[in-house]
């Protein structure tokens, strides 16, 4: 089978880096042909080395990567066009007529198939598997949604993940040899933090209680929004290790843009894990470490809701104190309201959060992962 996947990259990292993943599993671990068009591939290239995005087309393997042109497919792309079984625009990118057009004058027509953002709500259930017919052309849109539930679109989960996970996080040395990759294997002997916030958050109280903490802190911060968040608090980290003023056991070390590979290793390696949005709070999940996780603000405080539909799922069977410090942490800080003791009573208690994010990534793995049920999904209900 081969895939055509479509991405346009609004801001942030985000859609890029899912469709990535999810380009490379189809390839990978089900031996699909997979073509991806993305508008800016060169946001891409941040976290794929082996991209060159001057290129208008270029192959890594099975996957094909070719430039967007949104207005209308140009000779090549229908060239590519006629060899794809499935059409997936990811998160409403939105397929012009041109190129619907071109796929409707397929005989038959490839699978069309929007991949929703991923949700937490139990509305992804009702959604997930619907048809949505064009109303001219003769074309059927079918919603993926990725969820945490059996009845939704899963997880993006490698077929090795855990068990590569399991055997990096039980090996000291392995560790230290990452972290030496990076240029810092001193941080093997400190609590290692991974900074992976949006530009927006609160991170006042979160320095309050690393300021009078006694632990040698290193703090990962990659390029981009986490550092914008830590300027916002007058704290400017640019090429060099920073050392915050009153707190010399703190580190914020800079790290450049790591290839998705590393930046797994990263958060594995880390003790805590701040993230946002979809991909890299996928991911934090997948480390089985503690983390706090910051959605995408949306208009209303819809981001709120999203929350709330998460925490239910996170904490259905966590310790009844570790479930009340949890919520208090990710509520709060998501409004800009936690406290150094927030912070500080949930860490006294990182023993039992570390245990609880374990069985939470075994409890997620008994479902089957995202490219699984999409190709189920496409041979059960989609091609006909």
């Amino acid at each position: 089978m081969h895939f055509g996947i479509f991405c346009s990259v609004i801001d942030n990292y985000g859609d890029a880096g899912v469709t990535w993943r999810l380009a490379r599993q189809l390839r990978d671990d089900f031996g699909q042909d997979v073509t991806l068009w993305i508008d800016d591939p060169y946001t891409l290239a941040a976290f794929a080395p082996e991209v060159h995005p001057e290129k208008e087309v270029q192959q890594c393997g099975k996957l094909t990567l070719r430039r967007w042109h949104r207005p209308r497919p140009t000779a090549s792309d229908h060239e590519s066009l006629e060899r794809i079984d499935v059409a997936l625009e990811a998160f409403g990118c939105g397929l012009g007529e041109p190129w619907l057009e071109t796929l409707a004058g397929r005989r038959p027509p490839p699978c069309w198939i929007h991949l929703e953002h991923l949700t937490p709500e139990p509305w992804a259930e009702g959604i997930h598997g619907l048809p949505s017919p064009h109303p001219r052309l003769p074309l059927t849109a079918w919603f993926f949604v990725p969820g945490f539930t059996p009845r939704t679109g899963g997880l993006l989960r490698e077929r090795l993940l855990l068990e590569t996970r399991d055997r990096f996080q039980r090996d000291p040395e392995a560790i230290g040899r990452f972290l030496a990759r990076l240029g810092h294997a001193e941080s093997i002997d400190s609590r290692r933090i991974t900074l992976f916030c949006y530009a927006d958050a609160e991170l006042g109280a979160f320095l309050d209680w690393l300021a009078h903490e006694p632990l040698t802190t290193t703090i990962f911060v990659p390029p981009g929004q986490p550092r914008q968040a830590l300027a916002r608090t007058g704290l400017e980290l640019d090429a060099k290790i920073l050392t915050p003023p009153g707190a010399p056991q703190v580190r914020f070390v800079p790290l450049p843009m790591l290839p998705q590979d590393d930046f797994d290793r990263l958060l594995w390696s880390s003790n805590f894990n701040w993230v946002r949005g979809e991909d890299s709070f996928v991911r934090a999940q997948w480390s089985a470490r503690p983390f706090l996780w910051h959605p995408y603000r949306q208009e209303r405080n819809a981001h709120l809701l999203k929350l709330d539909a998460f925490l239910d799922h996170y904490l259905a069977d966590a310790p009844e104190t570790l479930d009340d410090a949890i919520s208090r942490l990710f509520r709060r800080s998501n409004r800009g309201e936690e406290t150094p003791q927030d912070w500080d009573g949930l860490w006294q208690r990182c023993d039992l959060w570390q245990a609880h994010c374990y069985r939470w990534s075994q409890r997620l793995a008994l479902q089957e992962d995202l490219c699984t049920r999409l190709l189920d999904f496409v041979a059960r209900n989609a091609i006909k």
